[in-house]
């Protein structure tokens, strides 16, 4: 799996630590962040990084919760940045994506049955026609519109770029995490 799909993990103080931009100094193992992955983590895997890292101890519980709480911080400021060029609203996501724009947009995981429907087949129809836009699912509606500085929001699109890239993945890690509990 290529470095840029894995979340680093940096040994530092006797602690691994996220490392989501993968610029921390120091030495650092690479996770891999699918669903598949974080269920098998556990505290025995983890404790096979102790013989080559220096850390004093090492529980999945207090690793997971790191994880968490660097994706909350990354993804409220890359929403932050993002926001004022955010198309809100299914009619909004609808219009742009009528203007062929490239677009990255981001689903409620509880976004109704209809809305789910008509944006997935807008962004088949733009695919077969040879126009791209990349479908993410953001963890709830609440959700959402908490990023956004609104109460709820079911879609939302972005410009498509590396940030919106970056952005997709982000949210569908934070997603498998919290699924984690």
């Amino acid at each position: 799996m290529p470095k840029t799909e894995m979340l680093r993990l940096v040994a530092d103080a006797g602690q691994f630590w996220p490392d989501l931009l993968q610029k921390a100094p120091g030495r650092g193992v690479y996770h891999c962040m699918s669903d598949g992955c974080l269920a098998a983590m556990n505290d025995k895997r983890l404790r096979l990084l102790m013989h080559t890292f220096d850390v004093s101890s090492l529980q999945w519980t207090e690793l997971k919760q790191r994880i968490e709480h660097a994706l909350e911080r990354q993804l409220q400021l890359m929403f932050s940045r993002m926001r004022v060029k955010a198309v809100i609203g299914r009619d909004a996501v609808m219009h742009r994506l009528w203007n062929n724009a490239p677009l990255f947009l981001l689903l409620a995981e509880d976004a109704g049955g209809a809305i789910a429907g008509q944006i997935g087949d807008a962004v088949e129809k733009r695919r077969q026609a040879g126009q791209f836009s990349l479908l993410g699912k953001a963890p709830a509606a609440a959700w959402l519109g908490e990023m956004l500085g609104r109460e709820r929001v079911a879609i939302a699109g972005f410009d498509l770029s590396a940030m919106a890239e970056k952005l997709n993945q982000y949210c569908a890690w934070y997603g498998r995490i919290k699924v984690l509990g």
